[in-house]
C-alpha cells in the first residue's frame, strides 16, 4: 500500500462524485483506491458562533473526516476474524493533494468496473432480488453489532458492490460521532434508537419496510 509524501496532484481531473462536503478523486495510479478532500468554504457562515469556533478551534473544518476515521478504526479493532465483513469502507490514512488534504479510502465498485450503485437508486431501478435484500439485511446486523454510530445515514451513501470476490453493501460516508459530548458512542440504547430511526427513514424514500423489531428490511 503506497502512502505518499509527495503532494499528489487532482487538481487535473473531475471528481467522480460531490457529497455535501466533500469531493471523491480517483487515487493517481491506484485504481483500488479513492480519495476524499473536504471541499474549502466559499461563503462566510452566517452563525456568528460558528464563525467564532472556527476561528478559536480551525481543526474543526477536518472534524467529519476525523471523526469518520476514529469509527472506522474502532469497528475494524471490533471486527476481529471478520474483518472482511466490516460494513464501512476501510481508510488508509491521509495524503496531501494540491486540492487540499485528502483521506485515502477503499474503492467499491461493480463487477464491470464502475463505482458501485447505491441503494436508492437499486431500489428505484430494478428492486432488490432476494439475495441481495439477505445482503442488505446481513450489513444491517453489523451495523447494529458494531455500534456504529451513524450522523446521517441514508439510502444513497450504502452502496453495492465488490470486496474482493464478494458482493456487500457498504456505507461509504455519513458515520462517526460529531457531538462534543459522545452520547451515542457511550449508550447502547441512544445508537440502537438512532440507527432505527435512520434505517425507518430509508425505508420511507426506497419502498422498504423497515421491521424495528426484528431490525430486518422487508420488500414492499
Amino acid at each position: 500500500m503506497p502512502y505518499a509524501v509527495q503532494l499528489l496532484r487532482l487538481s487535473d481531473q473531475e471528481p467522480l462524485a460531490k457529497g455535501g462536503h466533500r469531493n471523491v478523486y480517483a487515487y493517481p495510479d491506484q485504481p483500488a483506491l479513492l480519495i476524499k478532500v473536504t471541499r474549502p468554504r466559499t461563503r462566510r457562515n452566517r452563525s456568528f458562533s460558528k464563525r467564532l469556533v472556527r476561528r478559536i478551534l480551525p481543526d474543526t473544518a477536518f472534524r467529519n473526516a476525523l471523526k469518520e476515521i476514529e469509527c472506522e478504526m474502532k469497528a475494524a479493532l471490533k471486527s476481529g476474524e471478520e474483518i472482511a465483513q466490516l460494513p464501512l469502507a476501510r481508510s488508509f490514512g491521509v495524503v496531501q493533494t494540491d486540492v487540499g488534504p485528502g483521506v485515502v479510502v477503499e474503492r467499491i465498485q461493480s463487477s464491470d468496473g464502475q463505482l458501485a450503485n447505491h441503494l436508492l437508486s437499486m431500489c428505484r431501478q430494478q428492486g432488490l432480488s432476494d439475495q441481495m435484500l439477505s445482503d442488505l439485511n446481513r450489513f444491517v446486523e453489523k451495523l447494529f453489532e458494531l455500534q456504529i454510530v451513524g450522523r446521517d445515514i441514508h439510502a444513497e451513501n450504502i452502496v453495492y458492490g465488490l470486496r474482493g470476490q464478494t458482493r456487500m453493501f457498504l456505507l461509504i460516508d455519513g458515520y462517526g460521532e460529531r457531538n462534543l459530548v459522545p452520547l451515542r458512542s457511550l449508550s447502547r440504547r441512544l445508537n440502537d434508537r438512532s440507527l432505527n430511526k435512520q434505517m425507518q427513514q430509508i425505508a420511507d424514500r426506497t419502498g422498504l419496510v423497515w421491521d424495528k423489531a426484528r431490525r430486518v428490511f422487508n420488500l414492499g
